[in-house]
């Protein structure tokens, strides 16, 4: 087997050392300091688990350890990284915490595939470690990312995913070495946020029904039951960004506006024209509802919403939405997110919102996030200063069916149904866009029939997995059938996670998938540590 071919994504440059091989032994250690220190305790506790070897972390190296060493500068900025197999050591170098997380996941994928272990929502193993021979090619990479932002976008507005939920998410991602999830926290369906009582509230405003109203009516259901009510309070968000950052991913939360907002206008009266709440949606209907230009509070609204949310966002992103306004006049449309993206970019936060947004004056240096329709719009703001963020529906959205008998996903996207090599084989730059214009790539999965983890992963995997090789690796670098192959070794790896995924024709799978309709939460629950193994 070449050195390449358990490598998802594809690392920049792979040089093999012939006649070089590692054996990992029970006396090995890991070393390291300072920066590298998390990324040490991540990589110790997957190898533990996988090994049952101590591999204590100690400060100065040995025969038989595996080094993480921390350099000055390294070509391809923060996540880049090198590491280099022999004989007798494995090393890793990086100039940030995020290259050494980046190096642990490719390191990780060297390892057998027996080396993966299912984990419990609080970190015990499901099985015993593998009594295997822990043997690694001698190899030398140098490898960076193409993009700086490589996402996924997890709807938990049309069915909540709890807590644990988004954090097995962050799991799975981080291992492809995608680095940004996407949070759609509100829709006409529910909000999912806790926005407190502020100490000015002019207009009286009850925020806390955002949640008690809007946070337990849940999205009715397909025939996989009902989605799941629940919301985040402020801690739970800052505890899912702390979890997410420790692996090098960032959140980017959005408050869908001024279209999609049903669950704020039947939560908050004052925010209708006749001051009287709209009831709950219960159907998966959207595109109807608005938010009034001409009321006051509606901008009180907004100010405070986004502000709060921006205080306890640690990354750089705020997501404002844009889309599907179908009701709201366009003079009107334009009025709002004028303002409500100059509110956004107050709060420090950098603004991002769907293309529709596009048409209107944008503060400097405000994200596009091009996901259907016209694009010349988007390429005008991209000359303008303002990156682009591409998730075309056809080749990103991972929600779409993979054929028209698929139980769960949608089928509104012409030129379906879709698998895992429509994903890979289209190039982000594109339609007049230039490289340095490209902020990155995200496959963004809608909920309205996915109903907990295991189904989430089944329409997600293995097509993000192409969503993060069209985002790390080069344009030339990428070869379909060399990604097939590669694919295909991945399928073990994936089903040791327990992680359900869709068994593509075309492709030599290593192991088969697991079942993703076996322990789904299909229940109705607000209990947030409460995950089905």
């Amino acid at each position: 087997m070449n050195t390449t071919d358990n490598l998802i994504p594809l690392p920049r440059h792979v040089t093999p050392l012939d006649g070089q091989v590692f054996t990992l032994q029970p006396t090995a250690r890991i070393i390291a300091e300072g920066a590298a220190r998390t990324a040490a305790g991540q990589l110790q506790l997957l190898l533990q688990r996988g090994t049952g070897f101590e591999l204590p972390i100690a400060t100065h190296s040995s025969s038989g350890d595996i080094s993480l060493e921390l350099v000055e500068t390294l070509d391809g900025g923060p996540e880049a990284y090198g590491l280099t197999v022999t004989d007798d050591a494995i090393r890793l170098t990086a100039q940030a915490p995020a290259g050494f997380f980046n190096a642990v996941q490719t390191l990780r994928q060297l390892f057998p595939a027996s080396v993966e272990q299912p984990l419990t929502p609080h970190g015990a193993p499901h099985a015993t470690p593998d009594a295997g021979t822990w043997v690694i090619p001698g190899v030398v990479i140098h490898d960076a990312p193409r993009f700086q932002y490589r996402g996924l976008m997890l709807d938990v507005a049309r069915s909540f995913f709890t807590v644990e939920e988004v954090k097995e998410q962050i799991d799975v991602m981080g291992q492809f070495k995608l680095n940004a999830l996407h949070l759609h926290l509100t829709d006409d369906q529910a909000w999912r946020i806790e926005i407190q009582p502020p100490a000015d509230n002019p207009s009286g405003l009850d925020y806390g029904n955002l949640t008690a109203v809007g946070g337990a009516v849940n999205h009715p259901g397909t025939g996989l039951g009902p989605g799941r009510t629940g919301f985040y309070t402020q801690e739970d968000f800052k505890d899912i960004e702390r979890y997410a950052a420790a692996r090098n991913v960032l959140v980017v939360p959005e408050i869908d506006l001024p279209g999609h907002v049903n669950a704020a206008l039947a939560a908050i009266p004052q925010l209708n024209p006749d001051g009287r709440p709209q009831p709950m949606n219960t159907t998966g209907d959207v595109g109807y509802s608005t938010l009034d230009a001409g009321l006051p509070v509606t901008y009180e609204f907004v100010r405070e919403v986004l502000g709060q949310l921006a205080s306890i966002t640690t990354g750089p992103y705020l997501h404002i939405g844009g889309d599907e306004a179908l009701v709201t006049g366009h003079d009107n449309y334009v009025t709002m997110v004028r303002e409500f993206a100059r509110i956004g970019a107050e709060t420090g936060k950098t603004v991002v919102g769907w293309n529709e947004y596009a048409e209107v004056d944008l503060p400097d240096g405000a994200v596009v996030q091009y996901w259907h329709g016209g694009f010349d719009p988007v390429v005008e703001k991209a000359g303008a200063g303002s990156p682009v963020l591409m998730s075309p529906a056809a080749t990103t959205y991972l929600d779409q069916k993979y054929d028209p008998g698929s139980p769960i996903g949608l089928s509104w996207v012409e030129g379906g149904p879709f698998t895992w090599a429509e994903y890979y084989d289209w190039d982000p730059v594109q339609g007049g866009l230039a490289e340095h214009q490209v902020l990155g790539v995200e496959g963004p999965l809608w909920t309205e029939t996915v109903r907990g983890n295991r189904q989430a992963y089944w329409l997600q995997y293995p097509r993000a997995v192409s969503l993060a090789e069209v985002a790390w690796s080069s344009r030339p670098a990428r070869d379909l059938d060399g990604f097939r192959r590669r694919l295909g070794t991945l399928g073990e790896r994936l089903s040791r996670q327990g992680v359900p995924f869709q068994e593509a024709p075309g492709v030599q799978w290593s192991a088969r998938p697991s079942d993703p309709f076996a322990d789904t939460m299909g229940t109705n629950s607000d209990e947030y540590g409460t995950i089905e193994a």
